[in-house]
């Protein structure tokens, strides 16, 4: 199960990204924190959260995948078969794309209350960088960790 979400830093128009893969039993495997410059969109800093949890998964070896993100709206996108035109469209279209590259790969909607540690994660990526952590999680989520409710 890997868990993405955005956070916008509308000072800088910048955005972070928060990726938490877990196991099966929910235990965290990976984080990672993801720092974007030039974005300011709502919907697409979570359509580029979403591709670049995919664009992880695929570094880690990952062969399926279940993605769950907090944005409705993308996630309906992601999941239509037609052509988005929106200007999140070339990004949708790139997630579409990076789906086929996994053996399995699907994407859904999760509650607020089941995507925190993400969020946590993409609001403390104030920093253009890429972050990871194995084994041990960054401070600013361990203690959500432990209390996130799984789908």
């Amino acid at each position: 199960m890997i868990n993405v979400d955005a956070g916008l830093f509308t000072h800088d128009r910048s955005m972070g990204v928060g990726v938490v893969m877990r196991e099966h039993s929910g235990s965290c495997i990976v984080c990672c924190g993801i720092g974007v410059s030039d974005v300011i969109l709502p919907e697409l800093a979570e359509a580029i959260a979403i591709q670049r949890g995919l664009h992880f998964a695929l570094c880690e070896g990952i062969q399926e995948v279940l993605l769950g993100s907090g944005c409705l709206t993308v996630v309906q996108r992601i999941n239509s078969l037609g052509q988005d035109r929106s200007i999140c469209g070339r990004v949708i279209q790139d997630i579409k794309q990076l789906r086929a590259l996994f053996t399995s790969c699907s994407i859904f909607h999760v509650r607020r209350e089941q995507n925190v540690v993400a969020h946590l994660l993409a609001r403390s990526c104030n920093q253009l960088e890429c972050r990871v952590w194995r084994g041990v999680s960054s401070k600013c989520i361990r203690d959500a960790i432990c209390m996130e409710i799984m789908p």
